[in-house]
C-alpha cells in the first residue's frame, strides 16, 4: 500500500501541466531569493600597504558567483527531476514530451524522434546564447528552451509515438557532465592555486612601478614626435567631421566593442592624457576636438542601443541610457566628461541639462555630469556584488574600471564622494568575484548565473582603484617578457591577437597595451621593444592625408595606440589622482594655431613663462599664433617668434607672428 502510494503522489504531480515550469522557477526562487551575507567593511583601506602576493584562495570563485552557481544547477537538478518522475508516471505523452523538453534544450524533440528540429533547436539555443552575450538578450535562451519543449509536446499530443529512455538517457548524461565539470573544477583550481604560490615568490621581492620615490612628480614629457603628431591629426580632422558624418569611423554594431560610444570615449582619452602629459598648456584645437567628441556621443546613433538592451535584457521599455545599469554608457561617458573637464577646466558639462539626449520630439532625458555620476553611484550601492552589470547580467571588469575612475575623477573635481560611497563593496567585489586563485582577472561575470572567462585587463587602468591588483599584474606581465636587454613581448609567437573594434584579427589592440604598461610605468624599453614588434607585423605609415595609419586595425585600436604614444611615466595615474597643478591651470597657455598646418608638439607653462614647440605639416609659413592667460596689459620678451616682445591686451591675450618651417620653438617670459 505504502508503495502504491507513492506511485500516486508521483501520478499526481506528473499530471499538472504547470509542474515542468513551476518546479524550476520555485527552485530559483528557493535557491537565491537571498544573498549571501558578505562583510564589506574596510575593504578598500590601506591600499597602498597590501602585499602584491596572490592570497590563496579556498574556493574557485567568489561568494556571490558561487552563489549563483548553486541556483543555477538547483534549476537544472529540478528540470532533470521532473523530467524523470513525468517518465515515471502515467500522465499522457504531451506532458510527458513537455517534461523531457525542459530537461534540456530540444531533448523533448529526441523523445518524440524529431531529430531535424533537436538539430534546429540546438542552433537557435546557441545563437539566443550568443545573443545573450553579445546584446544582453536574456530573455532569448529560455524563450527558446520553453519553445522547443512546447513544440515537441504538441508533436506528441499528435501521436507521435516516444521513446521511453530519452529522459533516462539525458539525466546520466547531465550527471555525468556534471561529475566531469565538478573534477576539471577542482583540478583547475588546485592548478592555478600552484601557479599562485609560485608566482608569490617573485611577488614577495618585487618592487611595483610609481611608488615613493619611483613615481615622479607632475610634468610635462618631452615633445610629440611625426608619428604622435601624426596620430593626433586622425583624431582631430574626426572630431572635426560633421556631425552626421561617420566615414572614417569604424560602424558595425552598437552593442559589443565596435560600438561608436567606446570609439569616441577613447579617442576623448587619448586626447585628455596628451593635453595632461605633453601640452598641458596648450587649449588650441585639443579642447575644441574633446568638446566636438562629447557633442558627437549625445546622438542618439550613439546610445540609442540601450533601449533595446533595457527590453529583452531587463523587460523594461525604458530608453532612457542615464538612470540605470547601463555603465557602459554612463560609467566611460562620465570619465571622459571627467578627463576633460580636469585638462580644460571647462565645468559646462556640469551645469543642470548640460547633457541632452534626444529619443524624439516628445522624449528628451537631459542630465548634468553629476547626475550620471550619482545614478551610476546608486547602481553601485544597489548591487550586491559591489559591481555594476554591463549589458544586462554581464559584469564587466573594464567597464567597472571606467565607472570607479569616472567617481574618482568626479570626486577630485567637484569635491564630491562617490568613491567613498562605494568603494568597499567594490574592492571586495572586485578581489573576490573578478580575481581568479592565480591573480589573472577576468573579463566578465554572469551576475546571474555565476560562470566568467579570463581576460586582459590593464593594469594601467587598476592601478588608481587597486594598485596591487595593478602592479601584481605589471610584475607579473614583465617577467613573462624576459631580461632588461634581451626583452621579447609575450605576443611574438602568438598569431590570431584580436582586435576587438572590428572582430578581426589584427595585432595594434595587443601591442598598444604593452606599449601603454611599459610607458605608464617608466620602462621605457618595454615600450619601444612592443613598437618595433608592432611595426615588424603590421604597416605603420604617415597616408596622404598626414593620419598615421595601422593598415587594417580598427578606429578603436588607433585610439588605444594613442595613450601609448601620448603618455609618460605615471600620466594616467596622475591625471586621474592629481589633475592639473595651479601653475598649467592658471599659467599662460597657447590659444590658437591655424590647425592643421601648425601643430603644436609640446606647450608647458611654470606659472609664469611659456614654453612651445610647434611643426609644420607643409612646407612652412609665416603664422599668426595666439596666446591668451597673461597678465593684462604686461610686456613681455618673446624668443623664437618674428617679434621680440609684445604687450597682452586688457584680456591678457597677444597675438605673435612665427615662421614656422619644420620645427620651432618659442618662449614667453615676463619682462
Amino acid at each position: 500500500m505504502e508503495l502504491k502510494a507513492v506511485f500516486a503522489v508521483v501520478d499526481r504531480l506528473s499530471s499538472s501541466a504547470w509542474v515542468p515550469v513551476v518546479a524550476p522557477l520555485l527552485t530559483t526562487l528557493l535557491a537565491g531569493m537571498k544573498h549571501p551575507e558578505i562583510d564589506k567593511q574596510h575593504w578598500a583601506d590601506r591600499m597602498f600597504e597590501r602585499s602584491l602576493e596572490i592570497p590563496i584562495a579556498d574556493h574557485a570563485t567568489g561568494p556571490m558567483s558561487r552563489a549563483r552557481q548553486r541556483r543555477l544547477l538547483a534549476v537544472l537538478g529540478s528540470t532533470q527531476a521532473v523530467g524523470l518522475l513525468a517518465a515515471a508516471s502515467s500522465a499522457p505523452p504531451w506532458k510527458k514530451a513537455f517534461a523531457t523538453g525542459m530537461m534540456l534544450p530540444g531533448v523533448g524533440f529526441l523523445q518524440t524522434r524529431d531529430h531535424g528540429r533537436f538539430a534546429a533547436t540546438l542552433v537557435a539555443f546557441a545563437f539566443s546564447l550568443l545573443l545573450w552575450f553579445g546584446a544582453g538578450g536574456m530573455a532569448l535562451p529560455p524563450l527558446v528552451w520553453v519553445t522547443a519543449a512546447a513544440l515537441a509536446a504538441k508533436r506528441a499530443a499528435g501521436g507521435r509515438p516516444l521513446r521511453a529512455g530519452v529522459p533516462w538517457g539525458v539525466a546520466a548524461a547531465v550527471l555525468l557532465v556534471g561529475i566531469e565539470q565538478l573534477r576539471l573544477r577542482r583540478r583547475t583550481h588546485a592548478a592555478q592555486v600552484e601557479q599562485a604560490r609560485a608566482a608569490n615568490t617573485l611577488l614577495a621581492q618585487a618592487t611595483p612601478p610609481l611608488r615613493g620615490d619611483a613615481r615622479p612628480a607632475v610634468h610635462a614629457a618631452g615633445e610629440l614626435g611625426l608619428e604622435e603628431l601624426a596620430l593626433t591629426r586622425r583624431f582631430v580632422d574626426m572630431a572635426f567631421q560633421e556631425p552626421g558624418d561617420w566615414s572614417n569611423w569604424t560602424v558595425i554594431d552598437q552593442f559589443q566593442p565596435a560600438a561608436l560610444r567606446y570609439q569616441i570615449d577613447a579617442m576623448i582619452n587619448a586626447l585628455a592624457l596628451q593635453r595632461y602629459s605633453r601640452n598641458p598648456s596648450a587649449t588650441a584645437y585639443l579642447d575644441e576636438a574633446q568638446r566636438r567628441l562629447i557633442e558627437r556621443y549625445q546622438q542618439k546613433k550613439v546610445w540609442g542601443y540601450w533601449a533595446l538592451e533595457n527590453l529583452w535584457g531587463n523587460l523594461e521599455w525604458d530608453p532612457d541610457p542615464g538612470k540605470k545599469q547601463n555603465i557602459m554608457m554612463t560609467g566611460y561617458f562620465a570619465l571622459s566628461l571627467g578627463l576633460y573637464q580636469t585638462v580644460s577646466g571647462d565645468l559646462s558639462h556640469s551645469h543642470p541639462g548640460a547633457i541632452a539626449f534626444e529619443w524624439s520630439r516628445r522624449r528628451r532625458y537631459q542630465y548634468s555630469l553629476g547626475e550620471l555620476c550619482a545614478a551610476l553611484t546608486a547602481d553601485y550601492v544597489r548591487s550586491p556584488w559591489g559591481l555594476v552589470v554591463c549589458e544586462p547580467n554581464w559584469i564587466f571588469s573594464l567597464c567597472n574600471l571606467r565607472g570607479g575612475t569616472a567617481l574618482r575623477v568626479h570626486d577630485r573635481v567637484h569635491g564630491t564622494n562617490f568613491w567613498d560611497q562605494i568603494k568597499d563593496g567594490y574592492v571586495r567585489g572586485f578581489e573576490q568575484e573578478l580575481v581568479r586563485p592565480d591573480g589573472m582577472v577576468n573579463a566578465y561575470r554572469s551576475s546571474r548565473a555565476g560562470f566568467g572567462q579570463l581576460g586582459v585587463v590593464s593594469a594601467t587602468d587598476l592601478r588608481p582603484l587597486l594598485p596591487h591588483v595593478a602592479d601584481r599584474g605589471y610584475v607579473l606581465l614583465r617577467t613573462a617578457c624576459g631580461e632588461p636587454g634581451s626583452l621579447r613581448t609575450p605576443f611574438a609567437d602568438e598569431e590570431s591577437l584580436l582586435d576587438p573594434g572590428n572582430y578581426s584579427f589584427h595585432p595594434l589592440t595587443a601591442y598598444a597595451a604593452l606599449m601603454e604598461e611599459g610607458r605608464e610605468a617608466g620602462d621605457e624599453e618595454l615600450f619601444t621593444r612592443s613598437f618595433e614588434e608592432l611595426k615588424e607585423r603590421a604597416a605603420v605609415s604617415i597616408d596622404e592625408r598626414g593620419w598615421l595609419t595601422v593598415e587594417g586595425a580598427s578606429i578603436l585600436a588607433h585610439t588605444l595606440l594613442g595613450r601609448a604614444l601620448f603618455g609618460r611615466q605615471g600620466g594616467w595615474l596622475d591625471l586621474i589622482e592629481k589633475g592639473m597643478p595651479e601653475t598649467w591651470a592658471t599659467g599662460p597657455i597657447l590659444e590658437s594655431v591655424p590647425y592643421p598646418r601648425v601643430m603644436i608638439a609640446r606647450a608647458v607653462s611654470d606659472g609664469a613663462d611659456l614654453s612651445v614647440v610647434l611643426r609644420s605639416t607643409d612646407a612652412g609659413s609665416r603664422e599668426e599664433i595666439g596666446l591668451a592667460r597673461l597678465r593684462p596689459g604686461g610686456r613681455y620678451t618673446v624668443h623664437g617668434a618674428v617679434e621680440s616682445d609684445g604687450i597682452a591686451d586688457e584680456q591678457g591675450r597677444l597675438t605673435l607672428l612665427v615662421d614656422v618651417e619644420r620645427r620651432r620653438e618659442i618662449r614667453v617670459v615676463p619682462q
